[in-house]
């Protein structure tokens, strides 16, 4: 290779490298039609319905952001064709226990063992009446974690998040920050 096409190469695998995500400053942000303000830098990956914010990687710490879910849709985007993710499908009308129920559904197809699910309430979501819970859970690894998830259900589509991480540390450090942007919503 010649001398001159090297740092031209590096340059390019280093710009192809930061492709995959983005950062998201702290403040307010439009994301897929809702608007939310975060106090701290998040990175982002994912695309228009599916948004996945992390701080220090999606094993430590995951914001899932899912948006406009139509019936017949799986509740997390997810693809798999099988039949363990049937119950997974969003349908319209859902009552909160009901999504509730959707939700968690999809986590354990996904895999969550020991899962619990507790204080499902009315929650303000994008200015809709909507709903909140905590679980807890273990992945296939046996490590355990904790996550919160809040939505709605409106005009015959489902909008939600969960932010996740492990129990240990991690929950709890970025815990506030998702209390804010959930606070957040509620004011929409």
């Amino acid at each position: 290779m010649k001398r001159w096409t090297r740092p031209a190469l590096l340059l390019a695998l280093l710009l192809l490298a930061g492709c995959g995500s983005m950062l998201v400053q702290p403040g307010p942000r439009r994301v897929d039609g809702l608007q939310l303000d975060t106090p701290v830098s998040w990175t982002e990956r994912g695309s228009k319905g599916h948004r996945i914010w992390t701080r220090d990687g999606t094993a430590l710490n995951a914001l899932h952001l899912y948006t406009e879910i139509k019936p017949g849709e799986h509740v997390m985007r997810q693809r798999y064709g099988l039949k363990k993710d049937e119950g997974a499908r969003f349908r319209a009308g859902l009552s909160a226990v009901e999504a509730q129920e959707l939700i968690v559904d999809a986590l354990r197809a996904s895999g969550a063992t020991d899962l619990k699910s507790e204080g499902l309430r009315p929650h303000l979501f994008a200015g809709e009446t909507g709903f909140r819970f905590e679980l807890s859970f273990a992945n296939a690894q046996g490590l355990r974690y904790q996550a919160m998830a809040a939505g709605e259900v409106e005009n015959g589509t489902m909008s939600w998040l969960i932010f996740l991480a492990p129990s240990e540390h991690y929950y709890e450090r970025d815990r506030v920050h998702v209390e804010a942007i959930l606070a957040s919503l509620a004011r929409r």
